[in-house]
């Protein structure tokens, strides 16, 4: 029933401490229920962001331990019972987010976590980052996450911020940033977000037969590629619910990205895979199916570090009326290959003149096919610049 209330509060997280070999084991029907039936007011500000010394407690603060082994526990953080005072505009509704993570892990190696329900948190379900010491950041290593379902949490399901190899299996985060009560979001307001620091490196992070669906912000975020390599997306589901202020779903800027035999599911908002600001990325989409009703991915680099492939991947637009193109692809180093798009004739038809994709200043755009259910209304694609075309008629 405890929590923070001041500054430098004797109440604090409930931290294991350099623990070796540790399991935690829940037995059938294990809940642990943190206290969120309180005020957070607003206590100081830095700069524009305003703060509360008052916030939930974390359970489970893992720091500096290895061989840690939970499963099968029930964690809530019950944020919606919390309130808070105000803020400023709609990125920062209110008092921003305290350290109220349901499982943290500082600077761990060799841990498991399989079978953990993890929802309502003020903050994050789950949080893996790294730790400075004696000047030099080490990360945490070798996480194997299975089965959890990470829910209705005011941040995101799940941040990563200084990880070497993690494998995720079967894990779910959904409906970040809908918290049921009055308490609102935190940017992102997400499913996961792989958020690395200026020195510090996230490598060989795999998500197999994940779901990322029904989240405020972004469902998947990676977006530094100098810093983030080998993040990979095998076999998993994104899934666009409720319609928010947020244009983006998945964006992965790294290098050697790999999104493959996925189920992406956009609605209106939109795919990012490079950025003018981060060159770098190396990203393939394969053999996937996505679906959208606005312009779902997008592409502007002329920055020959930026690398994509988009090859074999079913794109389908939902609506009868078009507004703008279904894809807006102008990179230097992008190969375009046997992609299927199709597009309703009524959609088609809506936009009488001007293009319903583009496939510019490309390397390659071959054995694509671009159609509608009518053969003799077909969608006009746009190849200015791409130096090779030679895709279905």
């Amino acid at each position: 029933a405890k929590y923070r209330k001041i500054k430098n509060d004797p109440i604090d997280h409930i931290t294991w401490k350099n623990c070796k070999d540790l399991k935690i084991i829940g037995e059938t029907g294990t809940i642990i229920s943190v206290n969120g039936n309180f005020f957070r007011p607003l206590d100081y500000t830095v700069g524009r962001a305003k703060k509360s010394y008052t916030s939930g407690l974390s359970p489970f603060n893992f720091f500096h331990c290895a061989g840690i082994e939970i499963r099968n526990i029930e964690i809530t953080g019950n944020v919606q019972k919390t309130t808070r005072a105000p803020g400023i505009d709609e990125d920062n509704p209110s008092v921003t987010e305290s350290n109220n993570i349901l499982l943290r892990f500082t600077m761990c190696s060799n841990v498991v976590v399989d079978q953990m329900y993890l929802h309502h948190a003020e903050s994050d379900g789950i949080m893996v980052s790294g730790d400075r010491i004696d000047g030099k950041w080490i990360n945490s290593t070798n996480f194997t996450v299975t089965n959890v379902r990470s829910y209705h949490n005011g941040r995101l399901g799940m941040s990563i911020g200084g990880l070497t190899k993690g494998y995720f299996k079967n894990c779910q985060f959904k409906w970040g940033g809908f918290t049921d009560g009055s308490y609102g979001h935190n940017d992102p307001a997400g499913g996961v977000d792989i958020e690395p620091g200026e020195f510090h490196h996230n490598d060989n992070i795999k998500f197999e037969d994940c779901a990322f669906e029904n989240n405020y912000g972004l469902h998947f975020a990676c977006t530094a590629p100098t810093t983030s390599s080998n993040i990979t997306l095998l076999r998993c589901s994104v899934v666009t619910g409720a319609e928010t202020p947020k244009p983006q779903a998945i964006t992965i800027l790294a290098k050697n990205g790999v999104v493959d035999n996925c189920t992406i599911k956009l609605k209106n908002r939109v795919m990012k895979f490079t950025n003018p600001l981060k060159p770098g990325s190396t990203i393939k989409l394969i053999n996937s199916l996505i679906e959208t009703s606005g312009n779902c991915l997008t592409t502007n680099s002329t920055d020959s570090k930026d690398s994509v492939l988009i090859s074999g991947n079913q794109f389908n637009y939902t609506k009868n009326v078009m507004t703008k193109n279904v894809m807006a692809l102008q990179m230097k180093n992008l190969r375009f290959l046997d992609n299927k798009v199709f597009i309703p004739a009524a959609a088609i038809k809506s936009r009488p003149t001007g293009t319903h994709a583009l496939v510019e200043n490309a390397m390659i755009s071959k054995g694509n096919r671009f159609y509608s259910e009518q053969t003799t209304v077909k969608p006009r694609v746009s190849y200015i610049g791409t130096k090779t075309v030679s895709d279905l008629k």
